[in-house]
Protein backbone atom coordinates (compact mmCIF):
# COMPACT_ATOMS: atom_id res chain seq x y z
CA UNK A 1 0.00 0.00 0.00
CA UNK A 2 3.00 2.62 -0.04
CA UNK A 3 4.83 3.79 -3.44
CA UNK A 4 8.38 3.41 -1.86
CA UNK A 5 9.73 0.46 -0.18
CA UNK A 6 12.91 0.18 1.26
CA UNK A 7 16.09 -2.32 0.34
CA UNK A 8 18.95 -3.08 2.46
CA UNK A 9 21.92 -4.02 3.18
CA UNK A 10 25.12 -4.85 5.64
CA UNK A 11 28.97 -5.97 4.64
CA UNK A 12 30.98 -7.30 7.48
CA UNK A 13 34.25 -9.07 8.25
CA UNK A 14 34.79 -12.35 8.62
CA UNK A 15 34.47 -11.82 12.12
CA UNK A 16 31.02 -10.87 11.56
CA UNK A 17 31.94 -6.94 12.53
CA UNK A 18 30.07 -4.33 10.52
CA UNK A 19 32.22 -2.97 7.84
CA UNK A 20 29.35 -0.96 6.03
CA UNK A 21 25.74 -1.01 6.13
CA UNK A 22 23.38 0.66 3.02
CA UNK A 23 19.93 2.11 3.52
CA UNK A 24 17.61 3.62 0.78
CA UNK A 25 13.78 3.74 -0.32
CA UNK A 26 12.85 2.84 -3.77
CA UNK A 27 10.05 3.25 -5.63
CA UNK A 28 7.82 0.20 -5.47
CA UNK A 29 8.36 -2.38 -7.68
CA UNK A 30 6.31 -5.14 -9.27
CA UNK A 31 7.80 -8.14 -7.12
CA UNK A 32 9.67 -9.27 -3.67
CA UNK A 33 12.42 -10.66 -6.29
CA UNK A 34 13.11 -7.85 -8.16
CA UNK A 35 13.18 -6.12 -4.91
CA UNK A 36 15.41 -8.13 -3.74
CA UNK A 37 17.53 -7.78 -6.97
CA UNK A 38 17.67 -4.26 -6.79
CA UNK A 39 19.34 -4.65 -3.06
CA UNK A 40 21.45 -6.60 -4.64
CA UNK A 41 22.85 -4.52 -7.21
CA UNK A 42 22.94 -1.72 -5.17
CA UNK A 43 25.21 -3.71 -2.94
CA UNK A 44 27.36 -4.96 -5.82
CA UNK A 45 28.13 -1.44 -6.87
CA UNK A 46 28.99 -0.16 -3.76
CA UNK A 47 31.52 -3.10 -3.40
CA UNK A 48 33.02 -2.91 -6.41
CA UNK A 49 33.88 0.56 -5.99
CA UNK A 50 35.26 0.57 -3.03
CA UNK A 51 37.54 -2.10 -4.31
CA UNK A 52 36.56 -5.20 -2.70
CA UNK A 53 38.08 -8.21 -3.84
CA UNK A 54 36.45 -11.21 -2.19
CA UNK A 55 33.02 -11.22 -1.32
CA UNK A 56 30.08 -13.43 -0.79
CA UNK A 57 26.80 -12.27 -1.12
CA UNK A 58 23.59 -13.78 0.65
CA UNK A 59 20.05 -13.41 -0.86
CA UNK A 60 17.04 -14.51 1.20
CA UNK A 61 15.59 -15.37 -2.83
CA UNK A 62 16.66 -18.94 -3.81
CA UNK A 63 15.32 -18.12 -7.06
CA UNK A 64 17.59 -15.42 -7.39
CA UNK A 65 20.47 -16.87 -6.22
CA UNK A 66 20.42 -19.49 -8.68
CA UNK A 67 19.68 -17.30 -11.15
CA UNK A 68 23.12 -15.26 -10.38
CA UNK A 69 24.88 -18.88 -10.24
CA UNK A 70 23.52 -20.14 -13.69
CA UNK A 71 20.92 -22.77 -12.28
CA UNK A 72 18.22 -21.73 -12.89
CA UNK A 73 17.10 -18.89 -16.08
CA UNK A 74 16.94 -15.33 -15.74
CA UNK A 75 13.53 -14.32 -15.75
CA UNK A 76 12.66 -11.71 -18.77
CA UNK A 77 11.50 -9.17 -15.94
CA UNK A 78 14.68 -9.69 -14.16
CA UNK A 79 16.71 -9.30 -17.62
CA UNK A 80 18.47 -5.47 -17.38
CA UNK A 81 18.92 -5.68 -13.20
CA UNK A 82 20.63 -9.32 -13.73
CA UNK A 83 23.23 -8.56 -16.69
CA UNK A 84 23.98 -5.19 -14.24
CA UNK A 85 24.52 -7.27 -11.45
CA UNK A 86 26.65 -10.33 -13.31
CA UNK A 87 29.26 -7.19 -14.97
CA UNK A 88 29.74 -5.87 -11.48
CA UNK A 89 30.32 -9.78 -9.92
CA UNK A 90 32.40 -10.20 -12.74
CA UNK A 91 34.54 -7.48 -11.56
CA UNK A 92 35.15 -8.90 -8.41
CA UNK A 93 38.32 -11.29 -8.37
CA UNK A 94 36.78 -13.87 -5.32
CA UNK A 95 32.89 -13.72 -5.43
CA UNK A 96 29.90 -16.09 -4.31
CA UNK A 97 26.62 -15.49 -4.30
CA UNK A 98 24.60 -17.78 -1.65
CA UNK A 99 21.16 -18.14 -0.04
CA UNK A 100 20.16 -17.55 3.26
CA UNK A 101 17.08 -17.76 4.79
CA UNK A 102 14.53 -14.96 5.18
CA UNK A 103 15.15 -15.20 9.32
CA UNK A 104 19.12 -15.31 8.51
CA UNK A 105 19.90 -11.61 8.38
CA UNK A 106 17.26 -9.18 10.43
CA UNK A 107 20.09 -6.98 10.55
CA UNK A 108 19.69 -6.36 6.39
CA UNK A 109 15.44 -6.32 7.43
CA UNK A 110 16.25 -3.91 9.45
CA UNK A 111 18.16 -1.47 7.57
CA UNK A 112 15.22 -1.72 5.10
CA UNK A 113 12.97 -0.87 7.29
CA UNK A 114 14.08 1.98 8.51
CA UNK A 115 13.97 3.17 4.93
CA UNK A 116 10.25 3.95 6.01
CA UNK A 117 11.50 6.69 8.12
CA UNK A 118 13.19 8.46 5.75
CA UNK A 119 11.86 12.17 4.60
CA UNK A 120 14.04 11.50 0.81
CA UNK A 121 14.66 8.59 -1.32
CA UNK A 122 18.58 9.95 -0.85
CA UNK A 123 20.81 6.58 -0.50
CA UNK A 124 22.15 6.33 3.07
CA UNK A 125 25.71 4.32 3.66
CA UNK A 126 26.75 3.58 7.16
CA UNK A 127 30.68 2.63 8.26
CA UNK A 128 29.58 3.31 11.48
CA UNK A 129 26.72 1.17 13.37
CA UNK A 130 23.72 3.13 13.68
CA UNK A 131 22.25 3.30 17.45
CA UNK A 132 18.91 1.98 15.76
CA UNK A 133 20.34 -0.97 14.47
CA UNK A 134 22.95 -2.26 16.93
CA UNK A 135 20.48 -4.21 18.76
CA UNK A 136 20.03 -6.71 15.43
CA UNK A 137 24.26 -6.48 14.98
CA UNK A 138 25.38 -6.94 18.74
CA UNK A 139 23.21 -7.56 20.97
CA UNK A 140 22.83 -11.44 21.20
CA UNK A 141 22.23 -12.01 17.44
CA UNK A 142 24.82 -13.93 15.33
CA UNK A 143 25.51 -12.70 11.59
CA UNK A 144 23.07 -15.33 10.80
CA UNK A 145 20.24 -14.30 13.21
CA UNK A 146 20.09 -16.88 15.77
CA UNK A 147 21.05 -16.20 19.21
CA UNK A 148 24.84 -16.80 20.32
CA UNK A 149 26.08 -18.64 23.03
Amino acid sequence: DRENCGVGWICRDNNGKLIWAGARAIQRLGSSIETEAEALKWAAVTLVRFGYKRVIFETDSLTLAKMLNGEETVWPILQPTMQVISHLLSQTPEVAVQFSPRGGNKAADRIAKETFTYMSNIPKLYSVEPSWLKFKVSNGISMYGEPEG
